[in-house]
């Protein structure tokens, strides 16, 4: 097993307003609600802190706004293990904010506010992304930042040969030269949908979508698909990974957790096959409690659930 892979994530950092509630509110509506807490989130700031509790080094690159929830957002993030060296602060926009909205049944709603997020810049994402890429195991990165930056940190990836892992979320209408080098593209549901351009009703559905994603470069697919498990899309295999018996709680930042125990695996040289199963270890442990940063898995829980449902 390698000693600490190391990443480096770009994507957002976001001030969560995480509300539990027994229904979405009606326009007009005065709705008293179970529970509210404020924590950091955002999809970046999940893998990031994922990975590094399930023990590697991680880099996070991306924009804060130079205020409040930015300072608190690093100081969390510090506390998790998470190198902030190559955030930035912008001094014209605010940190990323957001209202997750958490009905009983597990599934979210989200009103999110990017602010400084999308203020990053190519020529500052190469200055933090250039001198840490003799040491990385993977770049990873979403759809929460600037279309020209991410190809410019895939470019430069590519160039000197370190894996690409792309969480192809929230949707843009981004190129596909972003995942067309890429080691594994993984998006949701959802984001299929929109990528290929019809719905997945059912296990031949899935398998076409995978098919042609895959046929856009990447090395694999691997389609998040909650409750069912994850779709696997290589050369060799098309299977269906079943999800694991949990009670879900919160299903916000699942994903992200997934997407992080994915690159984990890969990076300690498991199959494919060995590491879309502990991915969704690591996603079921994320939606089996509330919030977004606190509820990402450690690398014993991932363990403890992979024994017990062997």
């Amino acid at each position: 097993m390698k000693k600490q892979p190391t990443i480096a994530v770009i994507g957002s950092i976001v001030a969560d307003i995480v509300v539990e509630t027994e229904h979405l509110p009606r326009s007009g509506e005065n709705l008293h609600v179970t529970r509210v807490e404020s924590m950091i989130g955002g999809k970046a700031a999940n893998a990031a802190v994922t990975f590094a509790r399930l023990g590697g080094r991680v880099h996070l690159l991306g924009n804060t706004g130079d205020d409040l929830f930015g300072e608190q957002a690093r100081a969390a993030l510090q506390a998790e293990g998470v190198e902030t060296a190559g955030l930035g602060r912008d001094p014209d926009h605010p940190t990323g904010a957001g209202i997750l909205l958490n009905e009983p049944d597990g599934q979210t709603a989200f009103m999110i506010a990017p602010g400084a997020n999308q203020t990053l810049k190519p020529h500052d994402l190469r200055s933090a992304l250039e001198p840490l890429l003799p040491e990385l195991d993977g770049l990873l990165f979403n759809f929460e930042s600037p279309e020209n930056c991410l190809l410019l940190a895939a470019d430069m990836a590519h160039m000197a040969g370190v894996p690409i892992y792309v969480d192809a979320g929230p949707y843009r209408p981004y190129s596909s030269q972003l995942w067309r080098h890429a080691a594994v593209l993984t998006p949701n549901q959802p984001e299929t949908e929109a990528l290929v351009g019809h719905a997945i009703r059912d296990d031949a559905s899935a398998h076409a979508a995978g098919d042609r994603l895959r046929s856009q470069g990447p090395q694999s697919i691997v389609i998040k698909l909650g409750e069912r498990g994850a779709l696997l899309s290589t050369p060799l295999v098309r299977e269906i990974h079943p999800a694991f018996d949990i009670e879900v709680q919160d299903s916000a930042g699942a994903g992200d957790a997934f997407t992080a125990g994915l690159v984990w695996s890969l990076c300690q040289r498991q199959s494919i096959r060995a590491s879309v199963r502990f991915a969704n270890a690591c996603g079921a442990i994320a939606a089996s409690r509330f919030g977004t940063m606190p509820a990402m898995p450690w690398l014993t829980e991932v363990e403890s659930l992979l024994r017990e449902q062997n």
